[in-house]
């Protein structure tokens, strides 16, 4: 499916009142949306649609940045060229739709002002659910390795932009679990997995979200063969990325506390889809006996999953 330009311009006509997105009605492609249609089966007494996007890459710095986060914002644009016109329709599109707004992660590509009022001010009065990724805590990037220290930066002032907690977060919608963990730097923390027990236990179907999928053979196969680059999944086992460059091995190296979560989650029921992004691609991949992970392409490029829930 395609939004066209016109239909495009109709719907995002609010988003132009914006101050952290003045140029959203500006859009001359044609076809700014490339969207999949998928139907998620649980058994609901009340179905409903959602609209997943990950990946967006707003890359904005203005005056009040340093000169080298303008620089840095100069160069990043010319990768993203459509990052803030697809951000646009999404929302357009969500919105004309009625459906929930699920994003998983990089809707920024660092952190600067006008990033973040952006990020806000496309979020204000809309129903969202979002999962946070390794971009949205970056100030300059690869500058520094990426841990809970160098998150702890930025978060508090990130937070503030989002709809919902970036580190764990849950909501019910229809009967409908949707649990979103934070897994950017390519693991999970001890606290995951009991927090994860705890939604178990309200005995409703779950559908989880994050950042980076998670390891399956095939995938990282996938990754390796055919697109020739590193895995970049979460729980990859250590003997598959032993001839990674240091600082990659180190970045994507499972520690216990991911393997024994992604164990767990294999063999829960309860768990009926796992929703991420970050490989700038769309996948799908059976991950369990009654999961499959759904990677969404890259919204900078137009890419989305529309969602109903059945």
């Amino acid at each position: 499916m395609s939004l066209n330009r016109r239909h495009f311009l109709q719907l995002a006509a609010g988003l132009c009142a914006a101050p952290a997105l003045p140029s959203l009605c500006l859009a001359e492609e044609e076809d700014l949306l490339k969207i999949d249609r998928l139907t998620i089966s649980i058994g609901l007494e009340k179905p409903f649609r959602a609209f997943h996007i990950s990946d967006t890459h707003l890359a904005f710095a203005d005056e009040r940045e340093t000169e080298r986060k303008i620089e840095l914002a100069k160069s990043r644009t010319g990768h993203f060229k459509s990052a803030e016109v697809c951000f646009a329709a999404s929302l357009a599109h969500a919105r004309a739709q009625n459906e929930l707004l699920l994003h998983t992660g990089d809707l920024i590509d660092f952190v600067s002002e006008k990033n973040l009022e952006s990020a806000a001010a496309g979020f204000q009065g809309r129903d969202a659910f979002v999962s946070s990724g390794n971009h949205e805590f970056s100030h300059y990037l690869g500058e520094a390795k990426e841990d809970e220290a160098y998150k702890a930066q930025s978060y508090d002032r990130v937070q503030k932009a989002y709809p919902n907690d970036l580190k764990f977060c849950s909501r019910v919608v229809n009967g409908v679990n949707f649990v979103a963990i934070d897994d950017v730097y390519y693991y999970f923390l001890p606290e995951h997995l009991p927090r994860f027990e705890a939604e178990v236990k309200k005995g409703l179907p779950i559908v989880m979200m994050c950042h980076v999928p998670l390891y399956t053979p095939k995938l990282f196969d996938l990754m390796v063969n055919e697109h020739h680059t590193l895995g970049y999944v979460t729980g990859a086992p250590e003997e598959l990325i032993k001839n990674y460059p240091k600082h990659r091995f180190e970045q994507q190296r499972a520690n216990d506390f991911t393997l024994e979560f992604i164990e767990y989650l294999k063999k829960q029921p309860l768990l009926k889809a796992i929703l991420c992004g970050h490989l700038h691609f769309p996948y799908q991949e059976r991950f369990s006996e009654t999961a499959i992970q759904y990677v969404a392409g890259a919204n900078f490029k137009g890419e989305a999953y529309e969602i109903a829930f059945e």
